[in-house]
């Protein structure tokens, strides 16, 4: 087992189908990290949570061009981290009011140029990276990724999520805030 002082990233990909519109999901297994039905019970905290989007290629995605003669075409993507899997419709992404969401981003690209082009982004809002300064402890087998993006891409969007974590002891203490954070 690893030290508590010992830090190691997981990953996740989330690939958005931009033609459907509708929610991508994906999960990343915590069983090995945390295990609270041992003589040794521990838990996960993550310390930073970094976010990339790209197209399949790694590259910045593409925003479409079919806004008309002269107008800048907009694309959106949101993306959400949670500790449980959301019973919303697929067209919704749980929000950061939800106890078990722990990370969120929005993100606009624009196309200023109305031609199929690399996008700029033009704004963010929740945007990673997040350095935690405590970090987030967690106490579930499972994370939620879940990510969303519009038709205006003119190609399907990954999201690729890296956290930055370790592994420490179950505590009274810091079972009690889990139990306050993630009710």
């Amino acid at each position: 087992m690893a030290k508590s002082s010992d830090t190691f990233f997981l990953r996740g990909q989330v690939k958005c189908d931009t033609s459907s519109q509708l929610r991508s999901e994906q999960t990343i297994d915590l069983g090995a990290f945390v295990n609270l039905g041992s003589s040794k019970p521990q838990i996960l905290r993550i310390h930073s949570i970094q976010q990339q989007i790209c197209d399949t290629d790694g590259l910045v995605p593409t925003v479409d061009a079919s806004g008309a003669s002269g107008e800048s075409r907009v694309a959106f993507l949101n993306s959400v981290i949670s500790t449980k899997a959301t019973e919303l419709s697929t067209g919704d992404l749980p929000q950061l009011n939800l106890d078990e969401v722990i990370y969120t981003a929005a993100v606009n690209f624009s196309n200023g140029k109305n031609s199929v082009d690399n996008g700029s982004v033009s704004t963010g809002a929740d945007i990673a990276p997040q350095h935690l300064v405590n970090g987030i402890l967690i106490g579930v087998d499972t994370l939620y990724l879940y990510a969303m993006a519009d038709n205006a891409f003119a190609e399907d969007v990954n999201v690729n999520f890296m956290l930055e974590c370790s592994v420490e002891p179950a505590t009274r203490d810091n079972a009690i805030a889990i139990a306050l954070s993630q009710a």
